[in-house]
């Protein structure tokens, strides 16, 4: 029987890629092969090689607080990182997909929600941020460390 296999999605800050690399370390024991999706240009890009993950790339950032360029210019750059995504999907074919916020975590999103992999989500913060927002009504289950931080989920703490 061959391992199961993780595709881990976050970015941008540590309050998202640090509780990523403690499941990864935590699946990895249990015998499971864990991916990242990542930004290339990100903090992730940093950290994430140091724990021997291997790291697919979308190029993909933030649009609130922007100028009005950068938002006309998001659904262009968002079909490229659904584009890019979706290759590393192919690549990797997870069999359950963590997102754990930042704004990377949408085009992988998207793409379990087209392909039909199990995706869960875990908010970290008391306030639920944008992408773990959208993504949730895809979700197969929503993870909060804060109770009352997202409806419908369930109340875990942060790894």
């Amino acid at each position: 029987m061959s391992a199961k296999r993780a595709l881990i999605m976050a970015g941008g800050t540590g309050g998202h890629i640090f509780p990523g690399l403690a499941v990864a370390e935590v699946l990895r024991e249990r015998g499971w092969e864990v991916f990242w999706l990542g930004n290339p240009d990100g903090m992730e890009a940093l950290l994430v090689p140091q724990h021997d993950i291997p790291m697919k790339h979308v190029h993909f950032k933030g649009v609130r607080g922007k100028g009005l360029m950068t938002k006309l210019r998001a659904p262009l750059r968002l079909k490229h990182a659904y584009d890019e995504a979706k290759k590393a999907f192919m690549d990797v074919r997870p069999d359950v997909v963590l997102g754990l916020g930042g704004y990377v975590t949408v085009p992988g999103g998207l793409v379990a929600r087209t392909l039909r992999v199990p995706l869960v989500l875990h908010e970290q913060n008391s306030v639920a941020g944008m992408s773990n927002r959208l993504l949730a009504r895809f979700a197969s289950r929503v993870l909060v460390a804060f109770p009352g931080a997202m409806s419908n989920a369930v109340w875990v703490g942060n790894p």
